[in-house]
């Protein structure tokens, strides 16, 4: 019943149009999106298994609508800013990593909350440009960035988007992934590594969605990254993984009216 019950919901544009976006602290609920996402295990690997995935955006309570939001976009709240600039807080989450398969031996690693901040710019209406900084709490406590930009087009029911993508991490976040300890390499092994450098990985999404109703609608994204210097040199990457990183997803977004 209540599959089905969620079901007619999707199905009916009447249904679908009777809520009215929730306001919370002041903030808009723009809208929430939840899926699967199929990626490596941990960071580096070369096995994959399913993940849940989601996201919420919020936005100031007079602002206009959010026109475009990436599958790989995290937790936004919305601060500052009308028109093609806009900021606000950013978060994200970063699964743990067991000590099994490959990594036996290793010690593990509790997953980490990533919070901070982001700038949109919009510089076309086809075009995205968005830019965080995030600091992680929990599994690692390092400093984290991410630029990317997405042209969109939108036709009939249909929106699909690609563009390009980079991240960076600190020292210590390459430490932490990536570095093979002494006690690690007597348990599994595997030859020690003490990376000391920032890293930086290019990469690539592209996606599409369709709009069911005005409310609801289905998505579809893949992901590439490439991870470069010390990270890919790390024996976890180049002796048990790849520094190749790919990801599919499938999700479903609600969105809320104003």
């Amino acid at each position: 019943m209540a599959l089905g019950a969620a079901a007619l919901a999707i199905a009916s544009p009447a249904a679908a149009q009777e809520i009215a976006a929730p306001e919370l602290f002041g903030w808009t609920l723009e809208s929430v999106r939840a899926g699967v996402r199929y990626a490596p295990d941990y960071l580096g690997s070369d096995d994959y298994q399913p993940w849940f995935t989601g996201a919420v955006v919020l936005s100031p309570r007079n602002a206009a609508p959010v026109a475009f939001s990436a599958p790989d976009d995290g937790v936004s709240i919305g601060l500052l800013g009308q028109g093609p600039l806009t900021a606000g807080l950013a978060g994200r989450w970063r699964s743990s990593r067991d000590d099994d398969n490959d990594l036996a031996g290793f010690e593990e690693i509790d997953g980490a909350v990533e919070a901070g901040v982001f700038v949109n710019w919009w510089p076309a209406d086809w075009l995205r440009v968005r830019a965080e900084a995030r600091r992680g709490f929990g599994g690692h406590e390092s400093w984290v960035g991410g630029l990317g930009a997405d042209a969109f087009v939108r036709h009939d029911r249909w929106v699909f988007s690609a563009g390009p993508r980079l991240e960076w991490s600190d020292a210590d976040f390459t430490r932490t992934y990536f570095a093979v300890t002494p006690a690690d390499a007597a348990r599994s092994g595997v030859r020690p590594y003490a990376p000391s450098d920032d890293t930086w990985t290019p990469g690539a999404l592209v996606s599409a969605a369709y709009k069911v109703n005005p409310r609801w609608s289905l998505e579809a994204s893949a992901t590439y990254w490439r991870l470069t210097g010390e990270a890919a040199d790390s024996p976890i990457v180049a002796d048990l993984g790849s520094e190749d990183q790919f990801s599919a997803s499938l999700s479903v977004r609600y969105t809320l009216g104003r």
